[in-house]
């Protein structure tokens, strides 16, 4: 086994580690960082914070991180008090001897609270970060909660948030924003918040490299050397937009993968060659490997994970290509097709993704398909704990089955299930699924 001291991955990230460390001794009073980085190296950042995040981190601090837009001030308190307690709600399935004890009390005051109103949103929160320190019960560090926004409505309102949260919140808790070198954000709030504020740069870490070094270590004889080393040119081929190559190095792996004896590793190159083509959009090869991929999974995806997850994803990449060529019809039977696979081995989360995205290609609510697909996903789906139920943002499903002309259900029943979804995504859960449903891309549009 390859030792993280070897690791090219590890070592960048031990090397973001040492500048945490001799930030955080060089500006102890710091409570606001900013960390800038090339945008190639977020990855590490990002991988940084994980690591911190869990039992391997070396640092004193504690890390959570987080991605809430931001609109506007009482929107991002809503969703980012939302989204705590549902990340705390999916650690306690792991560690169920976790016991945080206002945990219960608070959920239950927060479902009360009024909407729309920052100051009690920031009362709250306040109350929250205070009850959270007291639960994890270790002194003289920070927790440090980093914020990743995949949109900002206005950085001036943004940066005018953060200033007033950094200074109202506990002295026990940090704030970290991540910025890329030539599109930086939070520079001047930094040098406003004084001491409280600290910038960590991270020098170019030479991502490409790091691959290439991943790709290339190891005995070359070895048939998974050999098929990092096709992965990593088949993505400086596809890179360049080197069709020749991309096959060429395409038909290495598959080479490679047909020699180990494992068919689902066989397959997964035919889904990598295949996704390698997708530039390339009228490449005749295309449906002849994820055609293929998916005969070799079919005849074991039942009794093997990894081949049945290979198996869902042949059939998402083939719904997608449908949907490049505009076929909206086969690229619907495809997605239904991820969905029925995903039924089989009984991964009702995928299921229910797989349908999602056959609803938002489909798009007519008066059609019986989405129908029948909204219906299903609702009744297999409900039986989920809430916390699965957020993570695959079940108020889209919800939402449109209650709507749905049917008589299965009663009121009190359809009552019931709304103060669920209340409980889950709070009082305007019907605002959030439609937010969902305008932002949640199928796999295609995203190519």
């Amino acid at each position: 086994m390859q030792s993280n001291e070897h690791n090219p991955i590890a070592v960048r990230i031990g090397k973001i580690s040492k500048l945490w460390a001799n930030t955080r001794d060089k500006r102890p009073q710091g409570r606001f960082f900013q960390v800038i980085c090339n945008q190639e190296d977020f990855i590490l950042v990002n991988g940084f914070i994980q690591i911190e995040a869990s039992e391997h981190g070396k640092s004193n601090d504690s890390f959570l991180m987080f991605s809430v837009d931001f609109d506007n001030e009482s929107q991002f308190l809503t969703d980012f008090i939302n989204e705590w307690f549902t990340a705390f709600d999916r650690d306690l399935e792991k560690y169920p001897n976790w016991h945080w004890e206002d945990f219960e009390r608070l959920k239950k005051d927060y479902r009360v609270l009024p909407d729309n109103n920052p100051g009690t949103l920031n009362k709250f929160l306040t109350e929250l970060l205070v009850s959270f320190k007291k639960f994890e019960a270790k002194k003289e560090n920070l927790i440090i909660i980093g914020l990743v926004p995949k949109k900002v409505s206005d950085n001036n309102s943004y940066n005018s948030f953060l200033k007033k949260t950094i200074t109202s919140i506990s002295n026990d808790y940090g704030l970290m924003v991540i910025d890329f070198y030539g599109k930086e954000k939070h520079t001047e709030l930094v040098s406003d918040l004084d001491l409280s504020g600290a910038q960590i740069l991270v020098p170019d870490q030479n991502m490409a490299g790091s691959y290439k070094e991943l790709a290339t270590q190891g005995n070359p004889n070895n048939p998974q050397v050999k098929f990092r080393k096709c992965l990593f040119e088949i993505g400086e081929s596809a890179a360049e937009n080197n069709r020749k190559q991309v096959h060429y190095w395409g038909k290495q792996m598959l080479d490679v993968t047909q020699s180990t004896g494992d068919r689902s590793f066989w397959a997964s190159a035919h889904l990598i060659y295949a996704g390698f083509l997708f530039q390339f959009k009228d490449d005749d090869s295309i449906f002849k490997l994820l055609d293929k991929g998916i005969r070799i999974s079919e005849a074991e995806y039942k009794n093997n994970k990894q081949a049945a997850g290979t198996l869902m994803q042949l059939y998402s990449y083939k719904a997608s290509y449908y949907s490049i060529i505009g076929k909206k019809d086969e690229a619907v039977q495809n997605f239904v097709k991820q969905s029925q696979i995903a039924e089989d081995v009984e991964m009702i989360e995928q299921m229910i993704l797989a349908n999602i995205y056959a609803l938002l290609v489909i798009k007519n609510e008066n059609n019986d398909l989405y129908k029948k697909i909204i219906t299903k996903s609702f009744q297999k789906g409900y039986l989920l704990s809430d916390g699965l139920l957020k993570v695959i943002n079940f108020a889209f499903i919800t939402e449109r089955y209650l709507d749905l002309d049917t008589h299965e259900i009663t009121f009190s029943e359809k009552l019931q299930i709304e103060d669920r979804m209340k409980s889950i995504y709070g009082n305007d859960w019907r605002e959030y699924a439609k937010k969902i449903s305008s932002t949640m891309k199928p796999v295609y549009e995203n190519q």
